[in-house]
């Protein structure tokens, strides 16, 4: 998705762009980053026939204090999600790059790009945008792959089943680990299910923890045929002044940017949003300006983020149940992208909020996130 954003961007300025995509278009599976907000910034009509398949009225987060039989649910809330839909991703990429090639982009399928190719393509053309995820392919080419730090490991699938007490809301849900499980419902008879963890709480067996998630959640379980295994930036997890090599001619941008939300590894709306920044600032001369541009966009998320995580991280279902109630009502988008709706409706609670506020080590992660140290934050 930030390929392609990249590619509309910097077509539409009036570059010439040729884009290069490991697989096709037409044959490629791609069932992770299905929950997409802020879809208006894409560029696409969002129809069923371009893979937007559910406008979805809200998204349901619940809190549990474990994932035993006996767990015990400590908070609950409804975020309304305007201008959010469930989607079927390969459709929506699919489309996009149709779009893209019928006004004059040059798209080169079933290519993959070796570490020669890249060394070939910085000599070659004026400027490489890597959307190639992380560690990206620069990072190898660079031989610079242990630049980022933090990462989840995701689990999910595309599964039929009865979804009709869910559908058309979706459903996340926080067990007492560092990661979450959910159920986006495309249809009341089909959804996407999953489930993730940071990569220190990660489980030895995938496949039988995404099982045991979806039967104690009551959703349709998956086959291992059908699920991917996806690896997500827990962002910023990229020096932001690497996002940026002019003495190479590359530009990172979406996860190779390392740029995903650090609580729940959401990156799609931020991929697109790098992709189109970077066209605009190159559009302006001023891609120097990138790092900055993009981290000052991406540090409130990152900073309430980290916060959020804290509490997963520590075991303290409580009050991160208590902090879902409290926020609940906000709309989807704005919990990650304007947090300081979610501080407002947190200074209602005085109490809740000096649980929150008062320990030592949140107030060092939100020194840290405001001084850009964010691998330095314990």
């Amino acid at each position: 998705m930030a390929g392609l954003a990249a590619a509309a961007g910097f077509d539409d300025a009036g570059f010439d762009v040729e884009l290069y995509e490991r697989q096709s278009y037409d044959s490629k599976r791609v069932n992770c980053g299905e929950a997409m907000t802020a879809v208006s910034k894409i560029p696409l009509e969002p129809t069923v026939e371009n893979g937007f398949l559910n406008p979805l009225p809200a998204m349901e987060v619940e809190v549990y204090d474990g994932i035993d039989a006996d767990r015990h649910r400590t908070g609950a809330g409804t975020f309304p999600a305007a201008d959010t839909y469930i989607t079927d991703r390969n459709v929506v990429e699919q489309s996009w790059a149709e779009q893209l090639s019928e006004k004059g982009v040059d798209i080169h399928e079933n290519q993959s790009i070796t570490r020669t190719d890249f060394h070939e393509f910085t000599d070659e053309y004026d400027l490489v945008v890597d959307a190639t995820g992380q560690p990206s392919l620069s990072s190898k080419a660079l031989g610079t792959t242990n630049e980022y730090s933090g990462y989840m490991v995701a689990l999910n699938s595309d599964v039929e089943g009865d979804f009709t007490e869910l559908y058309p809301n979706s459903r996340i849900i926080l067990e007492n680990y560092t990661g979450y499980s959910w159920a986006f419902p495309k249809t009341s008879q089909r959804a996407n299910v999953g489930i993730g963890w940071t990569v220190s709480d990660r489980p030895s067996d995938y496949m039988k923890a995404l099982r045991e998630a979806c039967k104690r959640n009551g959703w349709a379980v998956p086959s291992q045929e059908r699920t991917n295994v996806a690896i997500i930036p827990e962002g910023p997890s990229l020096d932001p002044d690497r996002t940026h090599l002019p003495e190479h001619s590359v530009v990172r941008v979406g996860d190779a940017a390392g740029i995903a939300n650090r609580l729940t590894g959401k990156g799609i709306s931020q991929a697109v949003e790098s992709g189109f920044l970077a066209a605009e600032l190159a559009n302006r001369g001023q891609l120097h300006s990138y790092p900055d541009r993009l981290y000052q966009r991406m540090k409130t998320e990152y900073i309430f983020a980290t916060v959020v995580r804290y509490f997963l991280e520590t075991r303290n279902p409580k009050v991160l149940g208590a902090a879902i109630r409290a926020a609940a009502g906000i709309d989807i988008e704005d919990v990650d992208r304007s947090p300081s709706t979610v501080l407002l409706r947190l200074l209602r609670h005085p109490v809740l909020f000096a649980r929150i506020f008062s320990r030592r080590r949140v107030l060092n992660r939100v020194y840290g996130g405001m001084t850009n140290q964010w691998e330095l934050i314990d």
